[in-house]
């Protein structure tokens, strides 16, 4: 306290006042007011924040470009089918005609291949059946006399084979197609030698049992011998 008198005599002197300025009521910042506490009058330029519209938030009409149209879809039109061909007629290939090398005879109704080979009688038929034929087997008197001629025109030997055999050895003659024949014997015919099993025709229409070897003509008139 005996400072404190001594310091409030001083600030008397000196005409301070410790608590502190007057605040003028004219509101001056110089008199201590706040500007009447506002910023401006408390308003941020009058507390309009220049209308926070934003442009008219409007996108430009976020329109979406218009599509073109879809094309038709038409399908495309596939070609016409080509015509195929008409198909080739499937004819039969020729087969190689039979009997080649066959020839007409004068006198006779078949067509003939005459052999001028001594051969047996088995081998005579086998080489005829090769091509189509058959050893020629008489039918008439006419046919068996052309044929001879046929085969042996100039040949000092009259006979020829001709496909009949009697290989049963039972006197019972027998063609190539299994059909009985009935020969016109020469004289002492048949003689049934031992092997004697097969036919021979002379140009005058006499028949002969024989085993041995001959000419022979073949005859072709479609038939095949089974």
């Amino acid at each position: 306290m005996r400072v404190a008198l001594p310091m409030l005599l001083l600030a008397a002197a000196c005409g301070f006042d410790p608590r502190g300025a007057a605040v003028s009521d004219d509101g001056a910042v110089a008199d201590g007011a706040e500007l009447d506490g506002a910023v401006i009058d408390g308003a941020v330029i009058d507390g309009a924040v220049i209308d926070a519209a934003a442009i008219d938030a409007a996108v430009i009409d976020a329109a979406v470009i218009d599509a073109p149209p879809p094309i038709d879809a038409r399908p495309i039109d596939a070609p016409p089918p080509i015509d195929a061909p008409p198909p080739i007629d499937a004819q039969p290939i020729d087969a190689p005609p039979a009997c080649p090398g066959y020839v007409a005879v004068s006198g006779a109704p078949s067509r003939y291949r005459r052999v001028r080979l001594n051969q047996t009688w088995p081998t005579a038929k086998a080489n005829c059946e090769s091509d189509g034929g058959y050893l020629m087997i008489p039918e008439t008197a006419a046919e068996a006399t052309a044929i001879v001629n046929f085969v042996n025109p100039t040949s000092g030997s009259p006979y020829i084979w001709v496909g009949v055999s009697d290989t049963n050895d039972d006197d019972v003659w027998t063609t190539v197609f299994g059909a009985t024949f009935n020969p016109t014997w020469g004289p002492g015919q048949p003689t049934n030698g031992g092997g004697d099993d097969y036919l021979l025709v002379t140009e005058d229409v006499q028949y002969f049992d024989w085993g041995g070897i001959q000419f022979y003509a073949c005859e072709c008139d479609g038939r095949t011998v089974p």
